[in-house]
């Protein structure tokens, strides 16, 4: 579960990419693959802030308003959040400190948890971009990982001309995952995700948990 952890930096593990594209057939499916390779060649050289900018723009905002939620007093805007990006919110708070949440950008804590290794090993060199079809101002890739397909697609949306990378499908993946598994725990969402966060490994030193 650590990976659904990252349902905050879930673009990371979505665009980080390095076996051998498929070939594409139109220049439409070239130009969703070359925003793909744009975050991959970033996440590379670990600048995960360089991704930020690949991201549509309700991307940017659902990964805003986690971090605004993490950063905030008490627990009433974590709890408004839906459950994938509440255990990203939650996450936050038990790995980064206040003054951290209140100093860092959304570029700041995607560097910070590809430095910390938040992806795991070998992650970056298991996954690719399959298949892409476009469809109008959509596109969707088939992601791989282990050269297996992958629960989640790879989505993009063209803005202002430009393929952008979109986490709506992967947020709404994660989001009905983690209900699922709270009712079969027989725990509401929050507590489940507490126990959840509580077996990752443990806060660094200095790190408040709220």
């Amino acid at each position: 579960m650590r990976s659904l952890f990252l349902a905050f930096f879930i673009v990371l593990m979505t665009v980080s990419a390095f076996a051998a594209a498929p070939p594409r057939a139109t220049v439409e499916e070239r130009e969703v693959a070359a925003a793909f390779e744009a975050a991959q060649a970033a996440l590379s050289q670990q600048r995960g802030a360089a991704v930020v900018p690949l991201l549509s723009r309700a991307s940017v905002r659902a990964l805003e308003s986690v971090r605004t939620a993490a950063r905030a007093p008490g627990d009433a805007a974590v709890e408004r959040l839906e459950p994938a990006e509440r255990f990203a919110a939650m996450g936050l708070r038990r790995y980064l400190g206040p003054a951290e949440l209140r100093r860092m950008s959304v570029g700041d804590i995607a560097d910070h948890a590809l430095k910390q290794g938040w992806l795991g090993p070998n992650i970056i060199a298991r996954s690719s971009l399959g298949s892409v079809r476009v469809k109008g101002d959509h596109a969707s890739g088939l992601l791989m990982v282990d050269n297996r397909p992958a629960m989640v697609p790879a989505d993009f949306v063209r803005e202002g001309g430009a393929w952008r990378i979109d986490l709506a499908s992967v947020f709404a993946f994660g989001g009905q995952m983690l209900k699922g598994l709270a009712v079969m725990s027989g725990k509401d969402e929050t507590a489940y995700i507490n126990d959840l966060l509580d077996k990752l490994p443990p806060a660094k030193p200095g790190v408040m948990r709220r």
